[in-house]
């Protein structure tokens, strides 16, 4: 069979759920000579869970490999088996690297499924700087593939290695590529509900259980390959992005073949242990954290997964008051998380490092460090770190700075307190005598309001409020009676209350910056107020009247 089109069928059988014909093809097509085959079979060995099989399928095929396409799918298959094998020597990542870097056609199905496959590998070994390098390194696999059942996979790829990076918002732009590509009701469909779910978790939606129960549905209960596992291992993810620790335990045990996890990657193994262990520390279970930490220790030292279980111990030692070596253990797995670009590990790392320098008393470095951590987190879209963030800080008594621009719905109930008493005039002073707090705690309620409307004045945050209940009328309902405005100035009394400055009101009517002082002037003596802010609250009065 031509090497392409044995390329293009072990895909389809590997998508279609019947991964042991295209294994089985793959082997025949390796007897009658070819060494790429060798590599399919490794692929279809890997996608079964039988990892050390793929090891040694890539072993031989690299072996008999003649022509740098072999060779390039046979290393990119050894990889790939690696990242499950405890066992397998490591490849020559530098020299699969360099193949795809001298690919004859790099576009072509064969080079973009080789880089697919090599990016996949890195991303399910944790290294998801190099995924995201190699995904870009050329046109989308997926793209290549338009048309085949397996394409639908290639961008599923894309998208997990931007949400385990934490760039949530650029995975939520996937989705929209995943749900062109899949068939409904078709095999991966249930790959791309899950995908969703994890970036919906994420991103801060706690409404996920409903799409896990629907996905769930089209999941046998004993996971036949990666499919099938990786759909409740994602759905697991995602639970625990909403902190629900006790659903992602369920499923990872689902996805597990037996109580070693042994079909699943080693990240993943590592992961699935590390959420056990939380569910049994919630639980209060000292048995089950013991019989955890233990089978953690079995993938202490391989480099995949060490960052992995450092951070599960650091957990199991924050849990039992032992914040020094709960420090020490954090410190380490988030630096090796943020080498590799293991956004949502070193975010979650860092969180829980806070929660230890808080055991210490150290309340202030935990506060600058979940602030930057969340500064950072809200310009991806990885809105579950300011929730996990927020319950860090609220727990001892401090609260993070509310999203720039998202109105009441972050504002606590004494905040929106202030915010009223701002829109209806009053000074601070008079807001701290009325509500019986000192001025500064007023002013930092203030400068969490104009915060949360994204604005640096009491004028913005009139117009932040007033403009969202429709255009300005150039009147003045709420002026003192027969205080009517000449044209022009209703026209710079609408500006003020917009909050612009005299020389942006001067540049859009065309006339000078002392002209418009005159105008503002007038309509100070004409409404009787005191300010540029009683202006703006009498027009916005006005246009609600």
């Amino acid at each position: 069979m031509d090497r392409e089109v044995l390329l293009a069928e072990v895909l389809r059988h590997l998508a279609e759920g019947t991964a042991e014909v295209g294994h089985e093809m793959a082997l025949v097509a390796a007897g009658e000579g070819d060494p790429a085959a060798h590599g399919l079979a490794a692929l279809a060995g890997f996608w079964l869970g039988d990892f050390a099989e793929a090891t040694a399928q890539a072993a031989a095929g690299l072996a008999a490999a003649q022509d740098d396409r072999a060779r390039a799918w046979c290393l990119a298959a050894a990889v790939l088996a690696a990242a499950g094998d405890l066992d397998a020597p490591p490849p020559d990542r530098a020299l699969l690297s360099r193949l795809l870097a001298d690919a004859d056609e790099p576009g072509s199905r064969w080079w973009s499924a080789v880089r697919y496959v090599a990016a996949e590998a890195a991303l399910v070994s944790a290294r998801i700087r190099e995924a995201a390098a190699l995904d870009a390194a050329g046109p989308p696999p997926g793209a290549a593939w338009e048309g085949h059942p397996f394409a639908p996979l290639m961008w599923v790829c894309q998208a997990r290695i931007a949400a385990f990076s934490g760039r949530i918002e650029e995975a939520r732009e996937v989705l929209g590529v995943i749900s062109a590509a899949v068939v409904p009701g078709s095999r991966v469909a249930p790959v791309a509900g899950a995908v969703a779910v994890l970036v919906q978790g994420n991103a801060g939606d706690a409404d996920i259980g409903r799409a896990t129960a629907e996905i769930l549905q089209h999941v046998p209960r004993r996971p036949r390959d990666f499919i099938d596992r990786g759909v409740l291992l994602l759905l697991s993810f995602g639970a625990i992005a909403g902190y629900d620790v006790a659903s992602a335990a369920d499923l990872v045990f689902r996805a597990g073949a037996d109580e070693k996890l042994s079909r699943c990657t080693l990240i993943d193994r590592a992961l699935a242990f590390e959420t056990l262990l939380h569910a049994a520390l919630l639980a209060e279970d000292p048995d089950a954290v013991a019989v955890w930490l233990g089978t953690l220790a079995e993938l202490a030292e391989h480099p995949i997964t060490r960052p992995s279980v450092q951070r599960a111990r650091g957990r199991a030692a924050l849990d039992a008051g032992d914040a020094g070596t709960a420090v020490e253990l954090l410190t380490s797995s988030v630096e090796s998380c943020l080498a590799e670009d293991r956004g949502v590990e070193a975010a979650e790392g860092q969180i829980l490092l806070a929660r230890a320098r808080i055991q210490q008393h150290d309340l202030g470095t935990a506060s600058r460090t979940l602030r930057a951590l969340v500064a950072g987190s809200d310009r991806t879209g990885h809105a579950a770190v300011r929730r996990a963030a927020g319950a860090v800080l609220a727990a001892s008594g401090r609260r993070l700075p509310p999203v720039a621009g998202a109105g009441w719905d972050v504002l606590s109930e004494r905040e929106a307190e202030v915010a009223r008493a701002v829109l209806a005039g009053l000074e601070v002073d008079q807001i701290a005598a009325r509500l019986f707090l000192s001025p500064s705690t007023v002013r930092a309620h203030v400068s969490r309001v104009l915060c949360a409307f994204g604005v640096a004045t009491r004028v913005g945050l009139l117009a932040a409020v007033g403009g969202a209940g429709g255009a300005g009328a150039a009147g003045a309902a709420g002026a003192p009676a027969g205080a009517r405005l000449s044209p022009r100035q209703a026209e710079v009394a609408e500006h003020v209350a917009a909050g612009r400055t005299n020389q942006q009101i001067a540049e859009a009517l065309g006339i000078s910056v002392k002209g418009v002082e005159k105008h503002v002037g007038d309509v100070l003596l004409r409404w009787e107020a005191g300010s540029r802010f009683e202006i703006a609250r009498i027009w916005w009065a006005g246009s609600a009247g």
